[in-house]
């Protein structure tokens, strides 16, 4: 097969269309491919700091050998998939993403005070959701969709004047009915001649 640059992708959010990171309860219809419309139950999330989002798999195997100690197999002894980001903007989603719904309080605003955000922190995580990362390069969409994952690592949350407040956080990813933690769907924007 020929080198095609065209096949050489960057992961730049796909914020205009249809937000970059979204989530929604556990049963939600999920997409199968890169390019449909999410159900409407998904909920954007807001900007995401410029390091992106990282997909880690994280497997170990062992080593079958035989009698004179010469490697014949090699099993998976065990997987497991997680997706990391640190938010920058820090609206009631993000927070509500990153401590869960139960934790959040949102008061909207009245006349005499702006919209009011109480955030509880505490020894718990928040709830296992589905996940939608959005993506594009050029014509190119491309889609990780994590059927059941739950924040469970929020990283340092850093005050100072120079940097945005921003909110680190892995999920673990959950095999599905189908033993899959993760699927990627790329759609590469180019249809077929009529």
């Amino acid at each position: 097969m020929a080198v095609d640059a065209t096949k050489v992708l960057v992961g730049t959010p796909d914020q205009l269309t249809t937000g970059a990171i979204s989530s929604a309860a556990l049963g939600t219809t999920l997409p199968t491919d890169a390019v449909t419309a999410l159900d409407a139950a998904f909920a954007d999330s807001g900007y995401v700091s410029s390091d992106g989002v990282k997909l880690t798999q994280d497997m170990s195997t062992s080593d079958i050998n035989d009698w004179s100690g010469a490697l014949v197999r090699r099993v998976l002894e065990k997987f497991s998939g997680s997706i990391s980001w640190s938010y920058i903007q820090a609206s009631a989603q993000e927070w509500k993403n990153s401590f869960g719904e139960d934790y959040v309080t949102v008061t909207p605003a009245t006349t005499n005070h702006g919209e009011q955000i109480a955030i509880r922190i505490g020894s718990r995580l928040p709830p296992a959701k589905s996940w939608a990362f959005n993506m594009k390069d050029g014509l190119t969409r491309i889609r990780i969709v994590c059927p059941n994952a739950q924040v469970t690592s929020r990283d340092d949350m850093q005050f100072d004047a120079t940097d945005p407040i921003s909110l680190p956080i892995t999920l673990s990813c959950y095999p599905d009915g189908q033993g899959n933690s993760i699927y990627i769907y790329v759609d590469d924007g180019l249809v077929a001649a009529a």
